[in-house]
C-alpha cells in the first residue's frame, strides 16, 4: 500500500467511493453533469434535435466536466506533491478550451478558434480578475498582496503576449506578408512559444515561492478523499466525455449562431472561452472572497499564460498537421483589446493592493469590449 493511497471506505452513495467522498453539493453536481452529458449525446446522435438545443445542453455539460477535471486534478496534486501538481495544473488547466478549439479547427472554423484565444486572454485579465477584485474588495475592503509575485506573473504574461502577436505586427507593417509567409512565421513562433512554455514550467518549479505555480492551495472544490487511482480514472473519464461533447458542441455551432443572430467571431471571443473556463473562473472569485488575492491573481495570469504559451502554439501546429493552416495574425481590434487588458491588469498587479472600484472598472472594460465584439463582423 502506498502512502498516497489510503484504504477507501464505502461512502453514503451506495458504496461508490467516487461519489461517497464528495459533499452533497458536489455529488449533485457530478450526477447532474453525467445526466447532461448523456442528454447531449442522445439529442445529437439519437434524436437529431435542433442544433440550438444540442449546443446549449452540450455547453452545460462541458461546464460541469471542466469542474470535474479541476476536482480530480486538485486531488492528484495534493497526493503527488506541488511539482507534479504544477504539471497537472499546467496541462489540464485549459483542457476543455483546447479540445473545443481542436474540433473547431478540424471543422475549418479558424476564425472562431483564433477569436477564442484572444477572448480567453481578455476574459481572464478583465472579467475574471475584475470579478475577483470586485468581490474581494466588497468583502474585505482594500486587499494587499505581494507586488513581487504578482509583478513576476504579469511580466511573464507581457512577454508571452508580445511573442504571440509578432506575426500580427509583421502583417500590419509590411506589404510583403502573404498567407503562406504568415503561416510559416506563425509555425516558427509557435515552436518558440512552446519552448518558452517549457522554460516557464522549469522556472515555476524552481521558484515556486515567486510564482505561486503549483502552490497546492485549495481551490474551493472541497477536495474529496480520493486515491490516486480513482483520481486518474475520474480525470480520464471526464477528458473522454469532454472530447465527445466538444465535437457535438462544434457541430451545432452553425445552428446556434443562426438562431440567435450572432457572428462566429462573437461566439469565439466570448462564448467559447466562457464555456471552457467558467469553472476555473469561479475558483479565482472564491479565492478572492477568502482574502487570498495572490492566489486569485495566479489563477488569472496563469490561465492567460497557458493560452499564450501552450494552447495557441499547439493549435497552430495541429492546424498545419490537419491541413487547416492557422496563423497568428489577429485583427487590429483583438490586438488592441489584448494589449489594453494586459496593460491594465499589470498596473493593478504592480502596486500591491486592490479595491472593489478597480475590479468594477475591469469588468466594465470587459463589457465595453464584448459589446464591440458583438458589433464586429
Amino acid at each position: 500500500m502506498t502512502a498516497g493511497n489510503p484504504p477507501m471506505k464505502p461512502g453514503p452513495s451506495g458504496g461508490l467511493p467516487i461519489l461517497g467522498q464528495l459533499s452533497n453539493v458536489a455529488r449533485i453536481a457530478v450526477l447532474g453533469t453525467l445526466g447532461l452529458s448523456v442528454a447531449a449525446m442522445a439529442l445529437d446522435f439519437g434524436l437529431h434535435a435542433d442544433e440550438t438545443v444540442v449546443f446549449l445542453v452540450a455547453a452545460a455539460a462541458i461546464l460541469g466536466l471542466a469542474w470535474v477535471v479541476g476536482l480530480s486534478t486538485e486531488r492528484l496534486g495534493s497526493l503527488t506533491g506541488p511539482q507534479v501538481g504544477g504539471i497537472l495544473n499546467a496541462t489540464f488547466g485549459n483542457i476543455a478550451e483546447l479540445i473545443i478549439a481542436f474540433f473547431a479547427l478540424q471543422a475549418g472554423l479558424i476564425d472562431v478558434v483564433k477569436a477564442s484565444l484572444t477572448g480567453s486572454v481578455i476574459g481572464n485579465l478583465l472579467l475574471v480578475l475584475g470579478a475577483s477584485v470586485l468581490v474581494g474588495g466588497l468583502r474585505h475592503g482594500t486587499q494587499t498582496f505581494s507586488p513581487k509575485i504578482a509583478g513576476s506573473n504579469a511580466a511573464l504574461l507581457v512577454v508571452a503576449v508580445i511573442g504571440l502577436f509578432v506575426p500580427a505586427v509583421f502583417a500590419f507593417t509590411t506589404s510583403e506578408s502573404t498567407q503562406g509567409t504568415r503561416t510559416e512565421e506563425s509555425v516558427l513562433v509557435a515552436v518558440a512559444l512552446i519552448v518558452g512554455y517549457v522554460l516557464s514550467l522549469i522556472y515555476q518549479f524552481t521558484h515556486a515561492s515567486e510564482t505561486l505555480g503549483g502552490h497546492g492551495e485549495p481551490t474551493g472544490h472541497g477536495g474529496p478523499a480520493w486515491t490516486t487511482r480513482i483520481s486518474i480514472v475520474v480525470l480520464l473519464m471526464a477528458a473522454a466525455l469532454l472530447t465527445v461533447l466538444s465535437e457535438i458542441l462544434v457541430g451545432a455551432i452553425d445552428g446556434f449562431i443562426e438562431s440567435f443572430g450572432l457572428t462566429p467571431f462573437f461566439v469565439g471571443v466570448v462564448l467559447i472561452p466562457t464555456i471552457g473556463n467558467l469553472a476555473e473562473h469561479l475558483v479565482a472569485v472564491q479565492l478572492a472572497a477568502k482574502d487570498k488575492m495572490e492566489f486569485a491573481m495566479a489563477v488569472s495570469f496563469g490561465s492567460s499564460l497557458q493560452v499564450a504559451l501552450f494552447v495557441a502554439p499547439v493549435l497552430v501546429l495541429l492546424g498545419a498537421f490537419l491541413g487547416q493552416p492557422m496563423d497568428l495574425v489577429f485583427t487590429p481590434l483583438e490586438v488592441t483589446a489584448v494589449a489594453a487588458a494586459v496593460g491594465i491588469s499589470a498596473l493593478i498587479a504592480l502596486d500591491g493592493e486592490s479595491n472593489w472600484l478597480e475590479g468594477a472598472l475591469l469588468v466594465i472594460v470587459y463589457v465595453i469590449l464584448a459589446v464591440s465584439f458583438f458589433e464586429f463582423v
